[in-house]
């Protein structure tokens, strides 16, 4: 099983209020979250990590009042586990004025992203021919929505295997009917996506090494 929750990120917090939010973040991002002096990463990073503590605790069925924060680890290109149960799988994402977080009892990358101008060249530098082909078969506002669900569900799948952007956008292709990844070269699935349609201004994809039938989709207010 697959879920995915989101959230809209906090406005600025009185001093009381981000304390006690505070004291439901793991260490690592507790001890960033000190050090930060921009509000709007503040904001952000504290509702990343209050996200993830409920997340974390509906998955396992806990109360989030009294649930102290979870141990978390980091892989070496930087993929967060939960250091006590490794088997409960999950990944975080923001942009604009959402985060989110996807659970499953298999590893799980997920990606959200709001629809912006795109820059000139971009799809050019990251994408493989046969994405840019598409592109230039789409009218203005059609290329931008395709190029933010192309980016959503290629970094999805970077962050499903740990590597982020340094596995190269253009080392894999999409396979939109069948909903793959597959290997640039040898044309071998490498992963699943999933997309949410439901958030017409964000593009939102989960990824996964197992075929899914589909996934839950939530927005939590904390």
């Amino acid at each position: 099983m697959i879920a995915v929750y989101y959230a809209k990120v906090f406005s600025p917090l009185e001093e009381g209020t981000f304390l006690q939010y505070l004291e439901k973040v793991e260490k690592r991002r507790r001890e960033k979250l000190l050090r930060m002096k921009d509000q709007n990463s503040i904001n952000r990073t504290l509702t990343a990590g209050c996200l993830l503590h409920a997340v974390l605790c509906k998955w396992m069925e806990l109360r989030p009042d009294i649930c102290i924060p979870f141990e978390i680890g980091y892989e070496k290109e930087g993929k967060p586990y939960l250091i006590n149960k490794p088997e409960i799988c999950f990944n975080l994402s923001h942009s604009g004025e959402y985060v989110c977080c996807a659970i499953g009892d298999v590893p799980v990358g997920v990606d959200i992203q709001k629809k912006t101008a795109v820059r000139s060249g971009i799809a050019e530098r990251f994408f493989t021919p046969a994405d840019n082909q598409k592109l230039s078969e789409c009218g203005e506002k059609e290329r931008i929505d395709l190029f933010f669900r192309m980016w959503s569900i290629k970094e999805s799948f970077t962050k499903l295997t740990g590597k982020g952007l340094k596995q190269g956008m253009n080392s894999f292709e999409i396979n939109w009917q069948q909903r793959k990844i597959l290997d640039e070269g040898r044309k071998e699935t490498l992963a699943y996506f999933m997309e949410y349609a439901y958030m017409p201004a964000y593009s939102f994809c989960v990824c996964t090494k197992e075929p899914q039938q589909d996934a839950a989709w939530e927005e939590i207010l904390l």
